[in-house]
């Protein structure tokens, strides 16, 4: 994610519970979609599940970018 400083994302990860847990699923729902991004074609429930975990993508990603925001209003720098 482009917006998270390499330094903040560490101390978020280390002392922030919803951020660690928000980037774990942003990162396993990533990985299945690659799964399924490398297939030739996919099945009907696939593509279905391919539409979900690009929204549990993006809902991830809002948040983490709000607690960010937060952090950094915060001066938690």
């Amino acid at each position: 994610m482009d917006f998270l400083r390499p330094d903040l994302q560490e101390r978020l990860m280390k002392d922030h519970f919803e951020f660690r847990k928000l980037m774990e699923e942003h990162k396993a729902a990533d990985t299945r979609l690659g799964d399924l991004q490398r297939k030739p074609s996919l099945t009907a429930k696939e593509s279905l599940e391919e539409v979900e975990l690009k929204k549990t993508k993006l809902r991830a990603k809002e948040r983490i970018y709000r607690i960010v925001e937060e952090a950094s209003k915060h001066g938690d720098q």
